[in-house]
């Protein structure tokens, strides 16, 4: 699991571990690592940490927003879609 650690949106360590631990709780996973990762952007942060650790394949979430919501918000994930040199699989949380 990876949180990239943005300068607009700064968590110390301890905090962005909190993060990750609530989300992965109750879900039974087994065999996995918590990382962070600061970039100056999510997208970038993603890349360079899949790109630093030999990884193919991303993994991630979505709100699949649509209409104005996503034209003001962007989306991490389509931006990754058209960027990474490896398959990015989505799912909609």
């Amino acid at each position: 699991m990876l949180y990239v650690n943005t300068p607009s949106g700064f968590k110390t360590s301890t905090d962005a571990h909190k993060i990750m631990n609530n989300f992965i709780k109750g879900m039974g996973a087994e065999n996995y690592t918590l990382n962070v990762y600061n970039e100056t952007s999510v997208e970038k942060g993603i890349l360079n940490f899949t790109k630093e650790n030999n990884y193919q394949l991303i993994g991630m979430s979505t709100h699949g927003r649509k209409g104005l919501s996503h034209f003001f918000n962007g989306s991490i994930s389509e931006d990754l879609v058209n960027h990474a040199n490896m398959p990015v699989v989505t799912f909609k949380i």
